[in-house]
């Protein structure tokens, strides 16, 4: 038993140096200009984001370096009911060209998920989501309904005119889900006429930050412009096949000026390079 638990160490350590080897190997960090589009300028974003410690793989730190490679501009982190791995994005050290990185959460309710970006403390799930919204609000946060599909309640015209954008933009593979995000943006565009499409990843577990990605029209790099550029519904929501949802004015703009990609050389290395990681830090602490 003993030289087994040995031979099982040494395996896991071999994996974790392993990881950071092929992760420090095949990382690459390229400058990105920013875009401008008349008085604003054209920011890539992804609100629906969760980090570790929680239920997201990567520290905000690290999606801060992906978000780099993804082309992602500006992200909040947003864990399911809980505020820890945001906490964390007070001790990122800011730079004028790094991405901006928001504290926030996804308020998970058997009825609907509510993203909530720009809060600075936990908010308790629990109907009705009017009153959530209102919550966020108070926080000077914003309010997003996330894969708002028939199955959530989002029929009520009190909650879509109470949020300040819905997900219409989502890596989800089934058509009838995808029909339901864009039927929900419709009901709550004739309720709320100013309400952002939004884009969003909802990504946990590999590196696809951005995958759908919402593109805001700012006018100026902060988290007060990105959040007044999402109550203005100054925004255009853009799909993993490159289809634009939002005012056709500001699309028509975005097709002429538009932000760059994904820039990410080595993308299947480093998801080997995080399993192999994880997997070794698992084996250590489980045979410590």
């Amino acid at each position: 038993m003993v030289v087994t638990a040995r031979l099982f160490r040494s395996i896991s350590a071999l994996a974790l140096i392993a990881g950071i080897v092929i992760g420090t190997a095949s990382d690459r960090s390229p400058q990105r200009q920013p875009v401008r589009s008349g008085e604003y300028l054209i920011l890539a974003g992804d609100f629906h984001v969760h980090a570790a410690p929680g239920d997201g793989s990567l520290t905000p730190g690290e999606l801060r370096d992906e978000a780099v490679r993804a082309g992602i501009d500006v992200f909040a982190v947003t864990n399911h009911n809980q505020f820890l791995a945001p906490r964390l994005v007070a001790w990122l050290t800011s730079s004028a060209d790094a991405p901006i990185v928001i504290p926030g959460e996804e308020i998970t309710d058997r009825n609907y998920h509510l993203i909530a970006v720009g809060i600075h403390d936990v908010v308790r799930p629990g109907p009705p989501a009017a009153r959530l919204a209102a919550e966020i609000h108070a926080q000077g946060g914003i309010a997003i309904a996330a894969h708002p599909g028939n199955a959530f309640a989002w029929q009520d015209d009190s909650a879509l005119s109470a949020i300040d954008g819905t997900e219409v933009a989502h890596p989800e593979h089934e058509e009838k889900y995808r029909r339901q995000y864009l039927e929900t943006f419709a009901r709550a565009r004739r309720v709320n006429p100013h309400i952002a499409p939004i884009g969003s990843s909802d990504v946990h577990n590999t590196p696809a930050l951005g995958e759908c990605r919402t593109l805001l029209f700012v006018r100026e790099r902060s988290v007060s412009g990105v959040l007044d550029a999402i109550r203005a519904g100054r925004t255009v929501a853009e799909n993993e096949r490159g289809e634009f949802f939002g005012d056709p004015s500001l699309i028509e703009r975005v097709r002429q000026m538009p932000p760059g990609g994904r820039t990410d050389p080595h993308p299947h290395w480093r998801r080997l390079s995080i399993a192999l990681a994880w997997t070794g830090m698992a084996g250590l602490l489980l045979l410590a």
